[in-house]
């Protein structure tokens, strides 16, 4: 449903990033290969695979990383959450499928399940449409609430930052159309003004919507719970997407950018600017990016900004940026998977995928230690990368090739495809054929 990279079996790539609430050295960044953790601002990471977290397949996890230093992940069995920097274990929240979630201002932690149930199963699974809200880190989830009871999806939960009594939710219900139309989707907007034990409906009239079309809500001020920001998905059902404001929590809507490509950036900085206002961020993969200092009125382009599939704003007003490690032909390299600025005009480069070293060691018996940690020689060997000596990895000689970035396109399925696409496939097969000779101490 999203168009970001996502799972194994495809490049390699950087699909979300998260800092630690309250603690911004402490990261987590997710990848189409599994997670890296930085405890030293992104000086250096270390990598836990998919096992470990406990997902597969084409998939990239909702991860919030709270006060107390836990990382929620959502996974196909349920709300999972890592306490003890080596296990993503079972939380309250139980086996159903999170399709959202996020942390307010003042630490309480949202949900938002998206699970039809299964009447099939042994024993049988109701349906589960719930938002749910934790004031104690995920210990519990008293008194879930319904915002309606038709709906198939829920897409977004974003908390106003400067009151946490605020909290814009959006989704979508597939109900039957008109006749011989079979189902539609109908898309959702909600507000609540009381940390989410109500909602109220939000007007999607000033909206141009799309069969395909979702509703993300991107961004609120921070100073100005009022001022919200949405992002429609495919606008035109097949390619571009729009940024809208409102100034009125939600009750109308003005359009202030369109791109006729996906918009998987976008940020409301937190300080403001000389004119009084938030600048506003928007970022593409392949059409460039800009800035507005005046709500949207304006756009100014970046000056050679990366190729970017993600942006965040962390505590310190530093904007972080998924960029193109390895780049393909509408998309070139940006010689890292995550990047950072101050300025919008010098971009950092803060992750590189072939700098990476270590695997996140932990107790023999755990997913991390039994299943990750013996990979990583494989993935290190496909991503470029050098592990320690202590590994006691075979010789690069032993160990396939890291093809070098595609000169055109292709997937990861292509016979004649390379680079990214080869590394992908490379990180599948390669952790079969390469074992360390010994693991590291737990």
């Amino acid at each position: 449903m999203a168009r970001e990279a996502s799972a194994n079996g495809r490049p390699p790539a950087t699909s979300s990033i998260n800092f630690r609430q309250g603690k911004d050295s402490e990261i987590a960044i997710g990848l189409t290969f599994g997670l890296v953790l930085s405890h030293d601002g992104g000086k250096t990471w270390s990598w836990m695979c998919e096992d470990a977290i406990g997902y597969k397949g084409m998939y990239d996890p909702h991860y919030s990383y709270s006060t107390t230093g836990a990382l929620f992940a959502s996974t196909f069995v349920g709300l999972k959450a890592m306490r003890n920097g080596c296990t993503f274990d079972a939380t309250a929240a139980g086996a159903s499928f999170v399709s959202a979630e996020t942390l307010g201002p003042d630490h309480a932690f949202y949900y938002a399940a998206s699970d039809p149930g299964d009447a099939s199963a042994t024993p049988p699974t109701s349906p589960n449409f719930k938002i749910f809200r934790s004031a104690d880190d995920g210990a519990t989830f008293p008194m879930p609430s319904v915002p309606t009871a038709t709906v198939t999806w829920w897409q977004t939960i974003v908390v106003a930052p400067s009151n946490p009594q605020i909290v814009y939710l959006s989704g979508y219900a597939y109900v039957p159309g008109p006749p011989d139309a079979g189902m539609v989707r109908q898309h959702l907007l909600f507000r609540s003004a009381n940390a989410g034990a109500t909602w109220a409906a939000l007007s999607i009239a000033d909206l141009t919507l799309m069969s395909n079309s979702t509703i993300d809500v991107v961004g609120v001020e921070n100073d100005n719970p009022a001022n919200v920001y949405i992002r429609v998905e495919l606008d035109d059902n097949l390619l571009s997407d729009s940024i809208y404001r409102s100034t009125d929590s939600g009750t109308s809507w003005g359009r202030i950018d369109h791109k006729p490509t996906a918009i998987p950036g976008f940020v409301v900085r937190a300080a403001k600017n000389s004119l009084g206002n938030h600048d506003l961020v928007v970022a593409t993969q392949s059409v460039g990016s800009e800035v507005s200092h005046d709500n949207g009125a304006t756009w100014t382009a970046l000056a050679s900004p990366p190729h970017i599939t993600c942006l965040t704003e962390n505590a310190a007003g530093e904007l972080w940026a998924c960029t193109q490690n390895y780049g393909f032909n509408s998309a070139p390299s940006d010689d890292a998977g995550v990047m950072k600025t101050t300025d919008l005009a010098a971009w950092t480069k803060v992750l590189r995928y072939q700098d990476l070293t270590d695997a996140v060691t932990c107790a023999a018996g755990t997913p991390q230690q039994d299943s990750c940690v013996t990979q990583w020689c494989a993935v290190c060997a496909q991503l470029g990368c050098t592990p320690p000596a202590s590994y006691s990895c075979p010789a690069i000689s032993e160990a396939p090739v890291a093809m070098p970035p595609p000169k055109s396109g292709g997937g990861c399925c292509d016979a004649g495809s390379s680079g990214a696409g080869a590394l992908a496939l490379g990180l599948v097969i390669g952790t079969v054929v390469l074992r360390p000779r010994r693991r590291t101490a737990a």
